[in-house]
């Protein structure tokens, strides 16, 4: 798995860890392991533009520091990349709940993407008769 930044130990931003980290305590002014804490100090930031050209037609995961708009970030730390996004998202998975994350695929959508997108969606206990666009295995949808 592509994940360039250990969330659970305070060399990705923080200065110490406290055991706060995740919990209503951490924050933007926390002195815990979190990324939001130090990332831009420890140089673990850098310009949206220049992560996505270093890795063109990937799914990416970022974290947005406190200091950028949330909505129009310039700047971020990448946490993990991959041409599969559910290894993208289960990296994510692990950022701590105060932090603000961006991700997406960083490309063009191709034809089959398109495609899929403009389908019916399939009902209650089908299988799908093919794959993801997004890659992986064919999804199951089971009734609520």
């Amino acid at each position: 798995m592509p994940v360039l930044i250990q969330l659970t130990t305070a060399d990705h931003g923080g200065r110490v860890s406290t055991g706060k980290c995740g919990t209503a305590e951490c924050g933007v002014s926390c002195n815990c392991g979190c990324p939001y804490t130090a990332m831009e100090t420890r140089g673990h930031t850098e310009a949206i533009e220049i992560i996505e050209a270093r890795y063109p037609n990937q799914w990416l995961g970022l974290v947005i520091p406190p200091e950028e708009d949330e909505f129009a970030p310039e700047r971020a730390m990448l946490v993990a990349y991959s041409h599969d996004d559910n290894e993208v998202w289960d990296a994510m998975s692990r950022v701590t709940h105060n932090q603000v994350v961006h991700v997406y695929f960083n490309g063009q959508y191709s034809a089959d993407y398109a495609d899929w997108a403009a389908s019916e969606p399939a009902t209650y206990g089908t299988r799908l008769s093919q794959p993801s666009p997004f890659g992986g295995d064919m999804i199951s949808l089971m009734p609520l």
